[in-house]
């Protein structure tokens, strides 16, 4: 058993170094297919689709959300988990999904995601940094590509200079609905975002956020976060400094849930 083990790890250690050349097909649910070619985007598949992370926040809608916002999007498999529970659940709901990722390397792979899982309609992607409202900051990309972000926590090996977008003026311009799930998986950026969206932030059912403890204490973020009226629901998990938590507006959710659809 542990030779065989040994040889599993050897097997997965190969493969993660071949797989930009011979992609494995994952079939989520029908006509729903997503391509992992790079060690990034398996340890990115396996942080949204084969743990708990986000699930609890998601399985707390009983009607499909109007809007959804994607901060820290990567290459889009949050939404991509997203779309597939209302498939499951809310056969024929029609999702609005804003996605945000500063690295302009994985736009096109977003693109290529959003386009193999057959959701056309309804997706609107943006390049560009969240927290400020306006300017420009250097983003960090790293080794470790999940880690890269304006306050890094991994070795950098490339800087990019970035614009800030205004995800409130972006919503209006689009005429897109007030996104009542927002994930947000900005590297140490959640904070500015708490603090300059309050009034967005207000009008949200969940929201699931990956919350790094080296930049500002626990005390004081959720001391922030009492400020847009949430209540923590749930910590999902944790690893060193990095926590992941759900977080509930109940006077919202409820209102929500009680709509017929």
């Amino acid at each position: 058993m542990f030779i065989y083990h040994k040889i599993r790890l050897l097997q997965g250690m190969i493969y993660r170094r071949i797989c930009r050349v011979l992609p494995v097909q994952m079939n989520i649910i029908n006509k729903m297919n997503i391509f992992l070619d790079s060690k990034y985007a398996i340890s990115h598949f396996a942080e949204i689709f084969a743990s708990r992370t986000y699930y609890p926040g998601i399985e707390l809608f009983k009607n499909p959300p109007r809007g959804v916002l994607d901060l820290g999007a990567g290459e889009g498999l949050f939404t991509l988990l997203v779309e597939s529970h209302m498939r499951q659940r809310f056969p024929g709901a029609k999702v609005k999904y804003s996605l945000y990722e500063a690295n302009r390397q994985l736009i096109a792979k977003i693109k290529d995601n959003i386009r193999f899982a057959g959701l056309f309609d309804g997706v609107h992607i943006y390049c560009g940094a969240v927290g400020e409202r306006s300017g420009e900051v250097d983003f960090k990309i790293c080794r470790e590509l999940h880690c890269s972000g304006i306050r890094p926590l991994d070795q950098v090996v490339r800087v990019l200079r970035v614009s800030y977008l205004d995800v409130e003026k972006n919503l209006s311009a689009d005429s897109l609905p007030v996104p009542e799930l927002i994930k947000i998986d900005i590297e140490g950026s959640e904070v500015d975002f708490f603090e300059n969206y309050i009034d967005l932030i207000s009008k949200t059912c969940v929201v699931v956020v990956e919350f790094h403890q080296a930049n500002t204490s626990l005390e004081r973020w959720h001391a922030i976060v009492s400020k847009s009226n949430l209540q923590l629901y749930e910590v999902t998990a944790q690893s060193g400094p990095t926590r992941c938590e759900i977080f509930v507006n109940y006077a919202n959710l409820n209102r929500h849930n009680l709509c017929l659809s």
